[in-house]
């Protein structure tokens, strides 16, 4: 792990362990049953603390620090909006980890074989990372096809796909993460449109879903 993701990560763990102290005991319990899909029973017996419940979501892939979807979904889930902004607080500082530590990086910049960098850094607007999340928590393999639709090249695809090859998540995020940074200009109409095109209507429809809860606040 080089420095500049070691400090991500100490920055992450020190957010998780503040989240956990605001955890009371029958939230995780309910958190631990969300999770029951991929922590099996016994395993969820062991867990007390829900820096414990954490750590079997990193070994499981589903939670790092650039990879926070899934556990902003479920602390949703439990009403605890102010941990996903606690969360949203850290993702905004380390944009500034991701800056200051590489001050001459440009965005999309290719690497020595004609593929993408790894995309480590989130949209500033929160609205962006909120209708990311939808996207990938329901893309799955359908990653390619809405790359494409966005635009991105082959090259691009074939590079997110060896370097997250056994994240099939993450490699849906890294797209979307290469697409905003490309296009600075654009518009959450944009993202449907393409989700449209890929035949991918549930998840355009939850994006218009949470676009006109915006628009009505």
């Amino acid at each position: 792990m080089g420095d500049t993701e070691q400090r991500r990560s100490i920055e992450f763990k020190k957010c998780l362990n503040e989240i956990g102290k605001k955890l009371t005991d029958e939230q995780l319990e309910s958190l631990k049953f969300l999770c029951s899909d991929f922590i099996g029973r016994k395993r969820q017996e062991e867990i007390t603390r829900p820096l414990q419940l954490f750590q079997a979501l990193e070994e499981r892939d589903k939670l790092r620090f650039d990879n926070t979807g899934f556990l902003k979904e479920i602390l949703r889930t439990e009403k605890r909006e102010d941990l996903v902004k606690d969360i949203e607080t850290f993702e905004a500082r380390l944009q500034h980890l991701c800056t200051d530590s590489n001050p001459t990086q440009t965005s999309g910049r290719l690497t020595a074989r004609g593929g993408p960098q790894r995309q480590t850094s989130v949209p500033q607007d929160a609205r962006w990372r909120e209708l990311f999340d939808i996207v990938e928590n329901n893309l799955g393999r359908n990653w390619r096809q809405l790359a494409r639709k966005l635009q991105l090249s082959e090259t691009d695809i074939e590079c997110i796909s060896e370097d997250y090859s056994r994240k099939l998540r993450e490699q849906g995020r890294q797209a979307l993460l290469l697409w905003s940074d490309r296009n600075e200009d654009a518009r959450y109409a944009d993202l449907v449109t393409a989700l449209r095109r890929c035949q991918l209507n549930d998840i355009g429809d939850q994006l218009e879903r949470k676009i006109a809860s915006w628009n009505n606040q």
